[in-house]
């Protein structure tokens, strides 16, 4: 498959001036081939940002120039360095290499999130001074994310015609690991998105944002606010919700469109409703 892809040379790019053209369009195949794949449309993106540094960096592709690369992320969290190490091991697994380096994530709870919080920044963005043409619209990004608990891209891609006005009900389309999903919304959440969809097209976005834009906007509007939120804070907040409100963990982990189990069951340990019945028995 190319200069790049033998699994026994490691090539200098200092050896031939058309190598690092040749390992630039390799990545660019490999992203090709992640898109094939149906991966996510971040998940492409994180490759493409992290690689391309790699490649650019690196004077050698090899597992030992890789783990050199990782190694200067050393400051970042665990997670992020697990991401990154998987980013790598695609890649060189492409190229024909092994690149066997584990990382151990360590076993995190989910933020807790209160709804103090959630009114706090809510009143924020209420008493914004300037842009008051996008209030209803701010807060409709904050009560859909808190009502269906949905993931940012999944937010920001929401279009007009996903929403099933008459039947309570919206489609998530293309989600994680490019599953579709359909959640019941409220009464007033329904009217209130058919209000904000009034003048939209059926393919226009109904909040108006890229995934990025409505994460710096959060991020924004919660250091006005003065609470710890970003974007995924509303997706804790529903799940928990729904736990501390007796919902089957089964139809939470439908809600939240987690393929495993034990993904969803981490937010019992937030909640702990279950061990606090278990140690009322001791009474």
């Amino acid at each position: 498959m190319g200069s790049c892809l033998h699994q026994a040379r490691w090539w200098s790019w200092r050896e031939s001036n058309s190598l690092p053209l040749q390992c630039h369009e390799k990545l660019e195949e490999y992203l090709s081939f992640l898109s094939a794949r149906n991966l996510s449309d971040s998940y492409i993106e994180g490759n493409r940002t992290f690689l391309k540094g790699f490649v650019n960096k690196s004077s050698i592709i090899s597992t030992q120039s890789a783990i050199k690369y990782l190694s200067l992320h050393n400051h970042l969290s665990q997670n992020s360095k697990a991401r990154y190490a998987g980013y790598l091991k695609g890649f060189l697994k492409y190229l024909g290499m092994d690149f066997d380096i584990s990382i151990k994530r360590p076993h995190l709870l989910p933020e807790h999130v209160y709804e103090k919080d959630i009114k706090k920044l809510k009143a924020t963005i209420s008493n914004h001074v300037t842009h008051k043409g996008s209030v209803f619209r701010d807060l409709m990004i904050i009560e859909t994310a808190i009502k269906t608990g949905m993931r940012r891209a999944e937010l920001a891609n929401l279009l007009a015609r996903h929403i099933n006005f008459g039947s309570g009900s919206l489609t998530v389309v293309g989600g994680k690991g490019s599953r579709d999903r359909v959640i019941p919304i409220t009464n007033k959440l329904e009217l209130d998105l058919e209000e904000l969809c009034s003048d939209k097209e059926l393919n226009n976005r109904i909040f108006g944002l890229t995934p990025q834009s409505l994460g710096l906007k959060i991020n924004d509007w919660a250091k006005k606010a003065g609470v710890s939120i970003h974007t995924h804070s509303f997706r804790h907040f529903f799940a928990t919700q729904l736990l501390e409100k007796g919902v089957n963990i089964r139809v939470v982990q439908e809600l939240l469109g987690h393929s495993n189990l034990n993904t969803t069951q981490i937010y019992l340990s937030v909640t702990a409703s279950h061990l606090q019945e278990a140690v009322e028995l001791l009474d």
